[in-house]
């Protein structure tokens, strides 16, 4: 197993920091402990926290240490069994004693107890609030009211404290959390109330469109929600081994293995109907196999989000993004006047098929205008440094044929990058969080702040993000509305004819 492809994910997004980040080349080498105290690890939420915090941990640290109390052994087994089935590369090492705790670059504990004279994170959760701190502050003991949302949040905020000590994170960029409590619900910091409880069953017709990095945190929690119903599960991919770097549930024998088919296996139960799609979500709605009155998008790009809502129209689309640390969750209700996936999400300018000629050849439109003409020595001197080597090789071919291999390969090297794209697994799971918290809140009739989103920078913390409220754009085909509810009404009395909901939406209202 390539660990440089493994951890390229994380490695690029601590690079991209650059001088924020002192040790943002040798992060991957640095040691962290995971610990905790008896009396929270022994509750359903402080063993959540901590199984989490594993599964995250991996992905940014390939030396990590495990210390469990010994009051502990039923956590302890299942942690063995957990992380077996995920670790790559060396794995971790489990301890029943740690003498050198100040060796260690990082430590994380599950509890409430912080010690400032170390460079130590603590973490635990109750219903609906995650807390951290990495200060002087130490955190509230109950953690009674179980819910794996507020742990999965919680081992994500600690993790991503972890990953600031590794890469040595200037203050100014992002300094560390100190005795913050945060809301799935509210959205906002210093709450108080981790109330409603979770209901004791929720009855549930979702459709999960991308099993990657947010994929993963989503099922990872909808594995611990009393869930039953039905579950579709769309993606094309096979996971690679860049994924293991950013995906909470998959492991190293994951890699190859189909995306949708891989998480929908860690949901098989009496209850809940699952079912794996390999293929794009077009041809998943081309043949129309379900009619989900919710949405769960973890997908990675604008187009595909675009085609989801112009294509179903549900209740609702829970929506989650993320960037090199930005985390955002985005609800689109139907009918409320709130931006739709469409209105949120724009679209860049496509750059010009002759400025992608010239990128992929290193030839001058002019030349690109003459596609009969042969590459000549003139073309490989006034051609970019890197660009000249390309054009040597094909000296006295026609233009035509070379513009062709030039995309070709530009194409492959493009699909060779992706391997490489800036991702951290803390920030795809806080996402997660915050979708499936939508979900719930849909479902429970719950009322949501979100009209739509709610945005945070994840260095910074939470505590600094934003609701972002937005209506409807005018110009949208959402604003469409008649003509929108009826093709609503044909795809669920004939969902096997998808394409009369494009169609009724193009047409001209009466």
């Amino acid at each position: 197993m390539n660990l440089d492809v493994v951890y390229s994910r994380p490695a690029k997004t601590a690079a991209q920091l650059a001088e924020q980040a002192l040790d943002r080349h040798r992060f991957l080498a640095k040691k962290v402990l995971l610990t905790g105290e008896p009396e929270i690890l022994t509750t359903a939420n402080g063993r959540n926290c901590f199984l989490n915090a594993v599964g995250l941990l991996i992905r940014v640290c390939a030396n990590i240490t495990i210390h469990i109390p010994a009051a502990c052994e039923g956590l302890r087994d299942a942690c063995r069994m957990f992380s077996e089935r995920i670790a790559f590369g060396r794995g971790v090492e489990y301890r029943d004693y740690v003498d050198d705790v100040g060796s260690f670059d990082a430590i994380l504990s599950v509890g409430a107890t912080v010690n400032p004279g170390l460079p130590w994170t603590t973490i635990n959760s109750n219903g609906w609030l995650a807390r951290v701190s990495s200060g002087t502050g130490g955190l509230p003991a109950d953690v009674t009211m179980e819910n794996p949302v507020g742990a999965l949040a919680a081992a994500s905020l600690g993790v991503g404290e972890v990953f600031k000590r590794l890469i040595r994170l200037r203050p100014e960029r992002g300094d560390f959390l100190d005795g913050l409590t945060f809301s799935l619900r509210t959205y906002r910091a210093r709450e108080t109330d981790c109330r409603p409880e979770l209901p004791s069953s929720l009855d549930v017709d979702l459709l999960l469109i991308g099993a990657g990095a947010i994929g993963n945190g989503v099922v990872r929690l909808l594995s611990q929600l009393p869930c039953r119903g039905r579950l579709d599960i769309v993606d094309p991919q096979t996971y690679g081994e860049e994924n293991l770097g950013t995906c909470i549930q998959i492991g190293g024998y994951d890699v190859g293995a189909s995306k949708a088919r891989t998480l929908a296996a860690h949901l098989r139960r009496p209850l809940l109907e699952v079912q794996a799609f390999e293929m794009t979500f077009e041809e998943y709605a081309r043949d129309a196999r379900a009619n989900q009155a919710v949405v769960l998008n973890g997908l990675d790009n604008i187009s595909a989000r675009h085609q989801v809502q112009r294509t179903l129209w549900p209740d609702v689309v829970v929506d989650g993004a993320i960037g090199d640390f930005m985390c955002q969750v985005s609800r689109h209700p139907w009918p409320d006047d709130v931006a739709c996936l469409i209105c949120l999400f724009r679209e860049q300018a496509g750059a010009q098929a002759e400025m992608i000629q010239m990128q992929a050849t290193g030839l001058p439109l002019e030349r690109l205008l003459r596609p009969d003409g042969l590459v000549s020595t003139s073309d490989v001197e006034n051609a970019p440094d890197e660009k000249r080597d390309f054009l040597r090789a094909r000296l006295g071919r026609p233009i035509c044929s070379v513009i062709q291999e030039g995309i070709a390969l530009k194409i492959s090297a493009d699909q060779q990058q992706k391997a490489f794209e800036p991702s951290v697994p803390f920030t795809a799971c806080f996402s997660a969080c915050m979708i499936v918290a939508e979900m719930i809140t849909h479902l429970m009739k719950w009322p949501s702040v979100l009209a739509p989103r709610f945005q945070f920078d994840f260095l910074m913390g939470p505590a600094h993000g934003q609701e972002l409220p937005q209506g409807r754009r005018p110009s949208c085909i959402c604003s469409r509305q008649k003509n929108i509810e009826r093709a609503r009404v044909a795809r669920t009395e004939k969902a096997g004819n998808v394409s009369e909901i494009g169609n009724a939406v193009k047409s001209p209202a009466p």
